[in-house]
């Protein structure tokens, strides 16, 4: 494990040498109506664009991966390496440029090295889900250039406890996938102590599809079943425990948490990137054995009176491994990443007009991939953040702005080190446009340090079925900053029956980083150099939500929506696994105890990028909840259709769309008792 060091120790002690002051989301919401506060802002008002899940809504939502849970959400799609692995992608970007926080501190996992690493981030635990774009998101890291996901759960209770035992237990299970799954917490306390329990438990079998996993009939073995996709199983345990000590203004507390996986590599074997071979069994094939181990600890302290208005220390450190194992049960590579990360950050009163924070962060990761499929030699990787954010308003709006200085280092085991300054700006205005609404303007420019598989990949990645190269795996390879211009445009109105938010964006990379498909082959598999150019992203994303009868009669909403993205290079070549154009509609009803949806997705043929080319297809959905009131109880029964019209669908985003198609149709039922 890792020794922290004396600056960030010192940062601890800074911060624990006094109470803490409590300003983050409570437990999950019973209602989608309620105000939700976005708890990944330090400051209470946010320019850009925040999509949130909580409450009834996240309920019916919930996926066993964070990725599937987001799909369907504005400009958001998933990596879907099969149900157990699937990572967010916004707006066309994902691995590194998308940063993955669990209570505003980082998954300290590998996800973004590989799509088959799954997040280690149980959704079942979130009390909600926030997703984050626009200048604000520079306080994370220079890698948050597409965008933020925050999990947000209670494992750190930083509110005082209204009762002195509380808690929750949920069962859910689908048909498609079999799954069997529980998750159950208490929360309490005594006097100024508050503590949290949790758990969980999900296990499926392999996941039933429309057709054959296998696109191509030429690639098709003989013996591949019909209906579904081998390999594809899971089963994934965790607990967590946390204590807090909660004052008048503030708290301070730890939690530690566990979280296991073994999940089936569904898709094709090593051979040359082709059909696997003909197998009896249906669980015959590459697994992966995941363990993460994590300490996290935070402390928040409100100040009375001078300019700081209030400080928060943010803390996380991880033990995690995971192990790919073959049929035979050999190990064939052992990925092992000790990592921590340490905030700590102030919120000044109003001073000249502006109010803003500003803060630290510091990075201290120990990777290491070994064995005959390891295709990244140990790295340690080191950075330290600057950030400031500052708001200020007028008459006619609010103005926001801000910088991020990040100097991170990379030191290879056997390849030359990196190391370099990434300097990132944002500027935010909103104007008020009339009706209710916002006109809403942001500007950014970003640099993005390359990360350790984009710099030092020599070998084959059998996960993505290539042979892959690192910018400085090669004689006199070269890598430096990813620099992009962002430039986004919006209208948005969040009141009365008609709401609506629409936006319009460019997203303008230089030395941007990629994969080049050379058209050679080394070791059976297609060679894929990472290489640096310019490239652009244009995209758009609308949504209207309005009433279609009167209210009084029933509650009742239809929301139209629809995104595009394109993505390309200067010189007009296509990136890969960029997701289609799509239009939909959502119909919700109900009354206080019982809510009813209806949703229909078009996605269109996928055949503007560089990889594997997808068909259309539609995206039929339902759900129903009830809620039961029981003395001191409230019981919630909730069931959901997906792909009712069992489509056979796949994935553009998907880095095995050619081998793995989406679930057909299932039913998903469940019940959550809160008491």
């Amino acid at each position: 494990m890792h020794t922290i060091s004396p600056v960030a120790m010192a940062a601890c002690l800074a911060v624990f040498s006094a109470p803490a002051v409590s300003a983050d989301t409570p437990a999950r919401s019973t209602t989608t109506t309620d105000e939700i506060t976005v708890t990944a802002a330090p400051l209470a008002d946010w320019l850009q664009p925040t999509q949130v899940l909580s409450g009834d809504e996240l309920l019916r939502k919930n996926a066993p991966t964070l990725g599937e849970t987001l799909a369907n959400e504005l400009g958001l799609s998933s990596s879907y390496f099969g149900p157990a692995a699937s990572r967010p992608i916004i707006r066309g970007l994902s691995g590194s440029r998308v940063t993955m926080l669990t209570d505003s501190a980082s998954a300290l996992d590998v996800s973004d090295v590989s799509p088959d690493h799954a997040i280690a981030i149980e959704v079942l635990l979130a009390d909600q889900i926030e997703v984050i774009r626009g200048p604000a998101t520079l306080l994370y890291g220079s890698t948050a250039a597409g965008g933020i996901v925050n999990v947000v759960d209670s494992r750190i209770p930083k509110t005082p406890v209204e009762k002195p035992v509380s808690g929750a237990i949920e069962v859910r299970g689908d048909t498609a996938a079999d799954e069997r799954a529980m998750v159950g917490r208490l929360d309490g306390g005594v006097g100024a102590f508050a503590w949290h329990v949790d758990g969980f438990t999900r296990e499926t079998e392999n996941v039933d599809i429309a057709g054959f996993a296998t696109a191509n009939p030429a690639e098709r073995p003989a013996d591949e079943p019909r209906g579904v996709l081998r390999n594809s199983y899971s089963e994934t345990d965790g607990f967590a425990g946390g204590l807090s000590w909660v004052g008048n203004r503030g708290y301070l507390g730890g939690s530690v948490s566990v979280y296991e996986s073994t999940y089936g590599l569904p898709g094709p074997e090593e051979d040359a990137g082709g059909p696997p071979p003909p197998t009896p069994d249906p669980y015959e094939g590459p697994f992966i054995d995941l363990e993460q181990v994590r300490t996290d600890i935070r402390g928040n302290y409100g100040f009375v009176g001078g300019a700081l208005e209030s400080a928060r220390f943010v803390l996380g450190m991880n033990d995690y491994k995971h192990k790919e194992i073959e049929p035979s049960g050999e190990v064939a590579t052992t990925f092992d990443n000790e990592q921590y990360q340490v905030r700590l950050e102030g919120v000044h009163r109003r001073l000249s007009g502006l109010r803003g924070t500003f803060g630290i962060q510091l990075d201290d990761r120990e990777f290491s991939a070994v064995g005959e499929e390891a295709f990244v030699t140990p790295t340690e990787t080191k950075a330290t953040g600057l950030f400031l954010l500052e708001e200020a308003d007028f008459a006619w709006g609010q103005l926001q702005f801000g910088a991020r200085v990040e100097d991170l280092e990379h030191d290879n085991a056997t390849m030359a080190k990196y190391s370099n300054t990434a300097w990132s700006f944002s500027l935010g205005a909103n104007a008020d446009a009339g009706w209710g609404s916002e006109l809403i303007a942001n500007l950014s420019q970003t640099q993005r340090n390359p990360n350790s598989e984009e710099l030092y990949s020599e070998g084959a990645h059998i996960a993505t079925r290539q042979f892959e190269i690192g910018l400085l795996a090669t004689p006199g390879g070269s890598a430096t900053t990813e620099d992009a211009t962002n430039i986004e445009l919006g209208w948005r109105r969040t009141e009365g029956d008609v709401q609506w938010d629409v936006s319009v964006y460019r997203y303008d990379f230089s030395d941007y980083i990629y994969q080049n498909l050379t058209g050679a082959v080394q070791d059976d598999l297609p060679v894929a150099v990472y290489t640096q150019d310019s490239a652009e992203f244009l995209g758009a994303e609308a949504a209207i939500t309005f009433p279609l009868w009167s209210i009084d009669t029933l509650d009742n909403s239809l929301r139209l929506f629809g995104d595009t993205v394109n993505a390309e290079l200067d010189n007009g070549d296509k990136l890969p696994r960029i997701p289609p154009w799509r239009l939909g509609a959502n119909l919700d009803f109900g009354r206080a105890n019982w809510t009813a949806g209806f949703d229909v997705i078009y996605y269109a043929k996928q055949d503007d990028i560089s990889s594997y080319k997808t068909d259309a297809y539609t995206m039929v959905n339902a759900n129903f909840m009830y809620k039961i009131p029981v003395g001191k109880t409230e019981w919630e029964l909730f069931m959901r259709g997906t792909n009712l019209a069992d489509e056979d669908a796949r994935k553009s985003t998907s880095s095995i769309a050619e081998f793995a198609p989406l679930p057909g149709r299932s039913w998903h039922v469940g019940a959550r008792v809160s008491f």
